[in-house]
């Protein structure tokens, strides 16, 4: 939403400046001539911000900022030069700042932003400070973070499994620890696994545990995370990678609350959480063959979808604070915030990489910026059409799916196509190579 600034001065040439500058800036502009006028919208309508003459007929402007500081409105003095003593003495009543006339369209955007900058700022500090317990870790006061806050009370202190689906780098991790601290069992622990990023050879044993002996290599027994997450929970990330044999294994351990060790014959009872997340549609896998679908319904029990952070745009400026307040500690830095235009950038930006891009991108311009506030200069964004790149350099840029397939092709060329030796280099599982190579269309005839 637009925010939503009010213009009191008796002269028509002010009101229509103002009124056109800002209205041109994206505000929603009402004017009015009197201070009475502006007594009655102020008791009448919420606003942002207050341009408040101070020499008007009807109510002068110390008379209207005292109703607009009662109504807890932003105000900025305008105010002739032979009144800015007037001016200073109205800020010490509570004004925000002042404009002296003439003033120019710079000066007006530059006052109005900057008092727009400090409210963003404080009403990030009072969002973060009285965020719930067991939310510290999410960041978002959209809709769709609401609705995801009343889905995790409502569920968390249940034992039924979880599914959380959503893009890469949207918080499925975090979501997984704040349902655990919010259920009984936070006093257990939290073990998370990335199915995705352990050889299928090894995974079982991860999982599960292994006796001494059962395999090569094996010089002692070893307790599987299962066991490790007793009475607590399990996070089971990329759980879509997990190769056919193991999804048997896993529904087995689901349905009758057993484990078996690698080369053991006993079996051992758990009582463990699990929660489960992927980047996939996990019902579409499912459908397709490529996942079972016994065990799709058995960790759905309740499903929740990440919003990626294109659909959530208004938490954008939540997530910038909170990112520059944790970096300002970890690296020692005093940067206030980011600029208007800065913030725009972001706003605008689609961001494929989701929060984790937003992190990442944070930490490089509070680790470089040299002032205390981050210019639009500060941030790199790749991708065409996005001013703020030198128009010169805009073509030299590729995308990062255009990125990704040549890396991929140049792994696979390097490795003659061993694509467990690739999946291995690349950090990912055999199957999401495997879908890799079909959705980028390499073919292995390409590089022989």
């Amino acid at each position: 939403m637009p925010y939503k600034i009010l213009v009191a001065d008796d002269e028509p040439d002010t009101l229509d400046l103002c009124s056109k500058i800002l209205k041109r800036e994206g505000f929603e502009v009402s004017t009015v001539k009197d201070g009475i006028e502006a007594i009655k919208m102020i008791e009448k309508e919420p606003f942002d911000l207050l341009l408040l003459d101070i020499r008007m007929p009807g109510k002068n402007g110390m008379e209207v900022l005292d109703v607009a500081t009662t109504n807890s409105l932003d105000t900025i003095m305008i105010t002739a030069y032979a009144t800015v003593g007037t001016a200073v003495e109205a800020m010490k009543k509570g004004a925000k700042d002042y404009l002296t006339k003439p003033f120019t369209s710079v000066e007006l955007r530059s006052v109005v932003e900057k008092v727009f900058f400090q409210q963003r700022v404080l009403d990030t500090k009072r969002y973060l400070e009285k965020r719930p317990p067991g939310f510290s870790g999410l960041v978002g006061e959209s809709p769709p973070m609401q609705k995801l806050y009343e889905l995790i009370e409502r569920i968390a202190d249940t034992d039924v499994n979880i599914l959380i689906e959503g893009e890469s780098g949207t918080g499925k991790e975090l979501v997984a620890r704040a349902i655990h601290q919010k259920s009984r069992r936070r006093e257990k622990p939290f073990i998370p696994i990335n199915c995705g990023s352990i050889p299928e050879s090894l995974l079982e044993s991860e999982l599960f545990g292994h006796t001494k002996g059962a395999f090569t290599g094996s010089v002692d027994s070893k307790l599987g995370l299962f066991e490790a997450a007793s009475e607590g929970s399990i996070f089971l990330d990329e759980i879509a990678e997990m190769s056919p044999a193991l999804q048997v294994k896993l529904l087995r351990v689901i349905q009758d609350k057993e484990i078996r060790r690698v080369g053991a014959i006993e079996l051992k009872r758990i009582n463990v959480r699990i929660i489960a997340a992927t980047n996939k549609e996990l019902s579409r896998e499912a459908f397709a063959g490529r996942f079972r679908e016994d065990l799709f319904y058995r960790l759905s029990v309740i499903s929740l979808r990440l919003p990626p952070l294109r659909e959530r745009k208004e938490d954008i400026p939540l997530l910038v604070h909170h990112f520059i307040n944790r970096f300002n500690i970890m690296y020692n830095k005093q940067i206030e915030g980011a600029a208007p235009q800065a913030m725009q950038q972001l706003l605008e930006y689609p961001w494929p990489g989701n929060v984790r891009e937003l992190e990442n991108m944070m930490e490089r311009a509070v680790i470089l910026v040299k002032g205390k506030i981050i210019l639009p200069r500060g941030f790199f964004m790749g991708g065409k059409g996005y001013p703020h790149l030198p128009q010169e350099a805009m073509g030299h840029y590729k995308s990062l799916e255009e990125m990704e397939k040549e890396y991929v092709e140049t792994v696979l060329k390097a490795a003659k196509w061993n694509r467990t030796v690739v999946a291995r280099i690349l950090g990912i599982g055999r199957r999401t190579l495997y879908d890799k190579i079909v959705a980028y269309g390499i073919k292995e005839s390409n590089e022989k």
